[in-house]
């Protein structure tokens, strides 16, 4: 049975990620410095679990003697917002853990790298699509941590890894941290929407985001594991275009109030204005969207529901 490590496989994608490679007959082990969540999360008991923190090798180097194929380098600090508060928090995580994970690919028998890397490393491309190859110009502390992170890892090539990086864009579906109101912009809104009965906006509600499924985003990942993914770089995003104003009244519409009071209280730094995903490129090799934005959003508030039960 092929060995797989997930870095962060507690988190919102890399559980579902240990989940679905364990239906694929893989051997999963997972590390991270968080709990199993307590509502609402489920993982296979056929998952190994060590509880080390990536940015400490010392904490991770017993991982040293396991083979294995791959490790899906998810572990990261993910809120831009949070970076610009406390940027020495993205350079332990982001940076110096990828690092980390790297060498300990090396010394692992040379896993393959499936680095998840963000949409945030391009900054504002407006009203027009990114495709991989567009200016890397980040805006925040974390978009500079993460393109850090890719250099680290197409470094480790040279050192003889194969490696495929995926720059995710908003990734949202059931099981997303509903009690984190500084990351996921979808999932904000609807514990908002659901907890509190009213929605605070940081910006403008005619930013943009390009709004792609949680089961989209794994099956993305996994191609990651086919050699025809060696050495690239793939937007993960559905090529839809849906403004903060247009999810927000999607969300009110799942949730059935006839009234949920929408407040602007000021943008943060940091904050991109638009981010709209050419996945052309992951698209040739077979790859494609198959839940739209209003039925991802209708799972994700009966899960949100079942979760503040």
């Amino acid at each position: 049975m092929k060995s797989i490590l997930i870095t962060g496989g507690m988190g919102f994608i890399g559980l579902s990620l240990a989940n679905k490679l364990v239906e694929l007959g893989y051997s999963v082990t997972i590390v991270d410095l968080k709990e199993l969540p307590r509502r609402g999360r489920y993982l296979s008991n056929r998952v190994e679990v060590l509880k080390a923190d990536i940015s400490d090798y010392e904490q991770i180097s017993i991982l040293e003697k396991s083979r294995f194929e791959a490790v899906f380098h998810c572990a990261a600090q993910t809120s831009a917002r949070i970076s610009q508060e406390s940027p020495e928090r993205d350079v332990d995580s982001n940076v110096k853990g990828t690092l980390n994970v790297c060498e300990l690919a090396r010394r692992s028998g040379n896993a393959k790298i499936i680095f998840t890397s963000s949409m945030a490393v391009y900054g504002n491309v407006l009203h027009d699509s990114i495709a991989e190859g567009a200016k890397v110009d980040p805006l925040s502390n974390y978009g500079v941590s993460k393109y850090s992170a890719e250099m680290y890892v197409k470094l480790y090539e040279k050192f003889g890894l194969k490696s495929t990086i995926f720059r995710l864009f908003n990734v949202f579906g059931p099981g997303q941290d509903y009690e984190n109101l500084k990351q996921g912009m979808a999932s904000i809104f609807v514990a908002q929407c659901i907890k509190d009965r009213k929605i605070d906006v940081t910006g403008s509600l005619d930013r943009y985001r390009d709004f792609v499924y949680i089961d989209d985003v794994i099956s993305a990942l996994v191609l990651g594991l086919d050699g025809s993914t060696d050495h690239g770089i793939f937007n993960v995003g559905s090529g839809e275009l849906t403004t903060v104003d247009e999810l927000i009244k999607k969300i009110i519409v799942c949730d059935g109030s006839a009234v949920i009071p929408v407040t602007n209280i000021g943008g943060h730094e940091g904050d991109q204005f638009g981010s709209l995903a050419d996945s052309s490129t992951l698209k040739s090799l077979g790859w494609k969207c198959d839940i739209s934005l209003d039925e991802g959003l209708e799972r994700m508030m009966n899960d949100a529901r079942g979760f503040y039960e």
